[in-house]
């Protein structure tokens, strides 16, 4: 394989890699236990995903009052699309680097909420609603990382570039705390939860024990 053409394969590897472990998390039993009341399900999850991590980066800039800020969806800008966007006209400078986590914040608390919901009543929303959260911000720094590395709009970039952290430190943290997760899904009785805590000269990954 020419070297000059890896950078075209990356995105078709990450696609099948992520397909996979749908699959597999998904749980799909056949084409028969599959029908549209089940697309409709997932489709509202991912909506509702997309509108609570947004949300997170939006509850940051009303703290620290951002100037116009405002979340998007489905959107264009600058010639390249976006399933969810949240912009501000001016931020304080020490607030960056929690504004652009905030999404990734938000979406551990919706897993956490998918997660207890599923155990109680499993149905194709939690379970999906579970599956989007869990592998959020995952997708996210591998888009950023090989596909998207210079886009200012794109969380991972933004960590980056406001704590110094590098590309394969970010995804390893990132991807610890997914399959961290993954399992927990997978194993009820776990009585963990991993976190990730940035600031501007350190990065730490954390896990919290429940004893009861």
């Amino acid at each position: 394989m020419c070297i000059k053409n890896v950078h075209k394969i990356r995105p078709k590897m990450i696609s099948v890699g992520l397909l996979l472990w749908a699959v597999f998390m998904l749980k799909v039993e056949g084409a028969n236990a599959f029908d549209l009341r089940d697309a409709a399900e997932i489709g509202t999850a991912y909506t509702t995903h997309l509108f609570l991590h947004e949300l997170g980066h939006q509850v940051v800039a009303d703290e620290v009052d951002a100037d116009s800020h405002q979340m998007k969806f489905f959107t264009v800008k600058d010639g390249r699309f976006y399933p969810g966007l949240s912009l501000y006209k001016d931020i304080p400078e020490e607030s960056k680097l929690p504004y652009a986590a905030g999404g990734d914040r938000m979406a551990s608390c919706t897993f956490e909420f998918a997660l207890e919901s599923y155990r109680r009543k499993p149905t194709t929303f939690n379970q999906s609603l579970m599956f989007f959260s869990c592998i959020d911000f995952l997708v996210y720094t591998l888009l950023a990382n090989y596909i998207h590395p210079d886009d200012k709009m794109y969380d991972p970039n933004l960590i980056r570039s406001s704590t110094g952290c590098s590309k394969e430190l970010l995804l390893s943290l990132v991807a610890a705390k997914s399959l961290m997760n993954g399992y927990r899904v997978m194993h009820p009785n776990a009585n963990f939860a991993p976190m990730i805590w940035l600031d501007e000269e350190s990065a730490a990954f954390l896990v919290a024990f429940k004893f009861q």
